[in-house]
């Protein structure tokens, strides 16, 4: 009799994950979206969305230090062998590009040049930083870094572009104050990514909270369906450019509908693009959410991101993360982020440096924004691991997870 219902209890066991076990993971993840964002309310009205993680307080320091290390670590690189190094670089581009960008080579090759304990020991080097960090410290505090929407005011983001002017001020400084070349460019080029780099956290960690949106009904989020419409318009207002007036009429116009419509358009234009560059992948795997999907590619199973292309030139999908080599994306884009750095010392003409160096931006800097939807699906999956993958691999000192 007592095997007969360990028996009977075994098969209902069994016949339980589908509906006790998968209700568990959807309540968790529900537990992993409250756990990261704060819904702002005042007498019921809900003011703002927040991200616990994102403070307001800006250092210059972590930047400073990440690319002092970045350029010490490829100076050790090329110390050894500057041809076998010039052929690593080749071989880390090969795997995704049909060849290595024009001049990375030669740009990461200048960086050899640089005495690094003398640039950024030099003390007027020091002392600007300090005062731009002091500068942009005092400026967050009025536009918000740490609001991730604003449902109710359709002109919060646009009403808060100030950075760019900050950031214009200081390169102006820079070059008054700063004598010395490697000195100066290097000044230039941190302020310049510091300032980037901090005000684009919002981005990434929006498109985390879009796979939530997206993937969840709105009262298990604790929205009502307006409220999570004017959250979807006021993510996609904050990425209106500050010169698009005309854009900002049109979402203060249609407030209620303008990030759903904007949202669906792109995930229809993504879809597309799929269907057109669906032979060059040998299988597609499961969507992972509304801007990645698994797929087979050369042999190799991939995540690719359906929303951003490889580069400008290219229609085809980017590359978000290789299963066999976890580490190739992030190794290309130091090597790139370091390689606009370089462009800098090398001597060829200003509008080859500007459109080589956008180029390079190109192959990076809008993929890595998206895969804050990875770190999403990821968390929301309780695959922390692979969620701190996709935070690493958005090569930004300021990007720690944390959960």
């Amino acid at each position: 009799m007592r095997t007969k219902f360990l028996i009977v209890g075994i098969l209902w066991l069994l016949s339980c994950p589908l509906f006790v076990f998968a209700g568990d993971a959807h309540e968790r993840a529900l537990n992993n979206f409250n756990k990261r964002f704060i819904l702002i309310r005042e007498n019921g009205k809900l003011l703002e969305v927040r991200d616990r993680f994102l403070s307001l307080g800006f250092k210059i320091r972590p930047v400073v230090a990440y690319y002092k290390s970045l350029i010490s670590s490829e100076q050790a690189k090329m110390a050894l062998s500057p041809e076998s190094y010039k052929a690593q670089i080749d071989k880390t581009f090969l795997e995704t590009y049909e060849a290595t960008p024009d001049y990375l080579n030669e740009s990461l090759i200048s960086l050899q040049n640089i005495d690094i304990e003398k640039v950024f020991s030099d003390p007027k080097f020091n002392e600007l930083l300090g005062k731009f960090e002091a500068r942009i410290d005092q400026e967050l505090a009025n536009i918000g870094l740490i609001t991730l929407a604003r449902p109710y005011d359709s002109k919060f983001f646009y009403k808060r572009q100030v950075l760019y002017e900050i950031v214009k001020a200081f390169l102006n400084l820079a070059k008054s104050q700063l004598g010395e070349v490697p000195v100066l460019n290097t000044a230039m080029f941190i302020i310049q990514q510091a300032e980037r780099m901090i005000r684009q956290r919002r981005t990434f960690h929006q498109n985390m909270l879009l796979h939530y949106l997206e993937n969840f009904k709105e009262e298990e989020l604790g929205l009502t369906h307006d409220e999570a419409n004017m959250i979807w318009s006021s993510i996609y207002e904050s990425r209106i450019p500050w010169y698009a007036f005309w854009e900002t009429d049109f979402a203060n116009q249609n407030w209620m509908k303008y990030g759903t419509d904007r949202f669906f358009q792109s995930i229809r234009l993504a879809n597309t693009r799929l269907r057109d560059q669906a032979g060059q992948y040998q299988e597609l795997g499961i969507r992972h959410n509304f801007a990645f999907q698994d797929a087979k590619l050369k042999d190799k199973k991939v995540i690719i991101n359906l929303f951003d292309t490889k580069h400008m030139f290219s229609s085809r999908q980017a590359v978000a993360y290789y299963y066999d080599k976890p580490s190739l994306v992030i190794r290309q884009r130091v090597l790139l982020q370091l390689g606009q750095l370089g462009l800098s010392f090398l001597s060829i003409p200003g509008f080859i440096k500007d459109f080589t160096g956008s180029f390079m931006k190109s192959m990076y800097e809008n993929q890595r924004l998206t895969e804050g939807a990875l770190v999403g699906y990821f968390e929301s999956k309780e695959h922390y691991a692979m969620a701190q993958q996709m935070a690493i691999q958005n090569v930004n000192p300021f990007e720690h997870y944390e959960f």
